[in-house]
């Protein structure tokens, strides 16, 4: 063997068991979590399915959290900052913005869940959104509150009569205050709202706290669960009081809403899914939800009372459950994300103590900390119906209804994957109405750059309108069975930049996690001089991401030259 093949083999070898033997723990995580993106990536094949993707024009400019269409056959895109715009479906898909509703009129709020009332018809339009008084990480609103005090309950359900005629809001009534918002940075929210097929209305409250337990990070309010946090909730319009708001703040907040009381309008339906963006009520009877997992070095709760971890469940909560499950200390690894089937009275995971809920997902297999070894699963852990895998951030979800392509998306969930950029389609069946089948969206043409947020379909024409949350804007994806079913609009943006920015680039790809000042959020601050592994290291960790596998490798969707872009924005901060 030549002499130079061998010191390099030599090298390799060396620089490997250097590794193993100094950075084991840093090893066995990026191993670990690559395995886990290879089991998780979808199988399935689709002939014959295919989508167009069309950059609509500026007039469907925006960062849209939700989109829906209404009983009149026009597309409602609910804007960040609290808007309601309604747009005109052209007979060729492009949308035309017909008017524009200021829901806090020239003020703003952070604004996610919006659905039309099942009461409403195409001359009498009421809709409901939910939106938060604090502002957040995501995005900077310059006319929102200031200076709030972060400890207040933020979360806020609203009912609105648009006209059908004009901008004009005919009545705009706050139903519920002091949804349990104040966690650390605010990010997780009352989500998406849907109305169930008993016509109840149903939200995602997103969780306080990364594994159950005060994350305790720097710079961070300290932060726990609320007794209806980390759920979804179920609200009945017809116990709602005659007085509005109703303040549902619970005893754990100083409260005194009671939340298990029969008569009580808002109700939790099930716990511990951690930050559930959208849900649906699927045409097989069955309530899927998105589930946000959470990142590692984490904290979870004990239910040993003598813990220093330990918080009482409510009074109402009789614990029977083991007493020895070990509060966990910067648990490992970042969990995976998933999809629920959700049942009443279940439980999916995520830790909270004052509903007596103590346990990780599945326990022993989902921590490598070695205190929860043989630690079983909540005896009303119901688990998953799909794994996404790690780091995927599943946001908005529909059922596809249309019979496009000889019926086969038809009764198929469509996810929009923020962290990969695309959407999955994946197959309802079998006894439980489980997911059987995933299927790759961006084999199919449906992907999008800038982190898509939320989705709605045409049911009469099967298109599908994404919100782009980094692109700033709403694309249309359009079924091509055949090469004639393409289509050209006259107002769609016809060229890109090859040399997009620095600050674009960061916008569409970064935001979402680090902030829109790169302030921090989900991810941290990037425009301070606390940097984890070095400012001479930013070209690669975004390159190639970061070793605890919180921060994602962008090397498959960015150039060298666009991730330099992106350096020099970011140093410029």
């Amino acid at each position: 063997m030549n002499k130079k093949i061998k010191t390099l083999i030599f090298i390799i070898m060396a620089l490997v068991i250097a590794i193993l033997v100094l950075y084991p723990n840093k090893f066995n995580r990026y191993v670990h979590r690559q395995i886990r993106t290879y089991k998780t990536k979808p199988k399935g094949v689709l002939e014959n399915v295919k989508f167009q993707k069309i950059e609509l024009g500026k007039s469907a400019e925006g960062q849209y959290t939700s989109l829906i269409i209404g009983p009149d056959h026009k597309l409602y895109a609910n804007s960040i900052d609290g808007k309601i715009k309604r747009f005109l479906i052209q007979p060729s898909g492009e949308l035309k913005l017909e008017h524009t509703f200021k829901t806090f009129g020239d003020e703003q709020r952070l604004t996610i869940g919006l659905v039309f009332d099942p009461a409403s018809t195409r001359d009498s339009l009421v809709v409901w959104t939910t939106f938060s008084e604090t502002s957040s990480g995501w995005i900077d609103l310059p006319n929102a509150p200031k200076n709030i005090d972060k400890t207040i309950w933020a979360g806020r359900l609203s009912r609105l009569q648009l006209s059908s005629t004009s901008d004009s809001i005919l009545k705009n009534e706050l139903v519920l205050t002091d949804l349990p918002r104040f966690g650390p940075n605010n990010e997780n929210f009352a989500n998406s709202i849907v109305f169930g097929p008993d016509r109840k209305l149903y939200f995602g409250q997103g969780a306080n706290t990364g594994m159950g337990w005060c994350d305790c990070e720097e710079n961070q309010e300290p932060s726990r669960e609320a007794l209806l946090s980390a759920t979804i909730l179920t609200l009945e319009l017809n116990k709602l009081p005659n007085v509005l708001p109703l303040s549902v703040k619970t005893i754990d907040g100083g409260g005194i809403y009671e939340p298990y009381n029969e008569n009580a309008p808002l109700k939790i339906y099930a716990t511990g899914i951690r930050n559930p963006y959208d849900l649906v009520w699927h045409s097989n009877g069955e309530l899927y939800t998105t589930i946000n997992g959470s990142g590692g070095d984490e904290n979870t709760p004990s239910s040993d009372p003598m813990s220093e971890q330990y918080t009482p469940p409510y009074s109402k909560i009789h614990y029977k459950g083991p007493k020895n499950i070990p509060a966990i200390t910067n648990a490992h690894p970042d969990q995976n994300d998933f999809m629920a089937r959700v049942k009443k009275n279940g439980y999916y995971g995520h830790p909270n103590p004052l509903r007596a809920e103590y346990v990780l997902n599945y326990g022993d297999e989902s921590l490598d900390n070695f205190e929860y070894n043989s630690i079983a699963p909540d005896e009303n852990f119901r688990g998953f119906t799909y794994n996404f895998g790690p780091h995927v951030a599943p946001t908005g979800v529909i059922e596809y209804r249309s019979d496009n392509f000889q019926g086969k998306l038809q009764g198929c969930l469509i996810v929009a994957r923020m962290g990969k950029n695309d959407l999955i389609i994946l197959k309802p069946g079998g006894d439980k109405n489980d997911i059987i089948q995933d299927y790759d969206g961006s084999k199919l043409g449906l992907q999008i750059n800038g982190g898509p947020l939320d989705l709605v379909e045409d049911k009469k024409t099967g298109n599908i309108y994404v919100s782009g949350f980094g692109s700033n804007k709403i694309i249309l994806f359009h079924p091509t069975e055949k090469q004639s079913d393409m289509i050209t609009l006259k107002n769609t943006d016809k060229s890109k930049s090859i040399n997009i920015s620095g600050k674009k680039l960061y916008q569409e790809n970064c935001q979402i996690c680090h902030g829109a000042n790169a302030k921090g959020g989900l991810g941290p601050n990037l425009a301070d001089d606390q940097w984890i592994y070095g400012k001479e290291k930013i070209y690669y960790i975004i390159r190639n991401g970061s070793e605890n596998g919180k921060m994602t490798a962008w090397k498959d969707k960015l150039t060298n030259n666009q991730i330099k872009s992106v350096e020099k924005y970011i140093l410029s901060l």
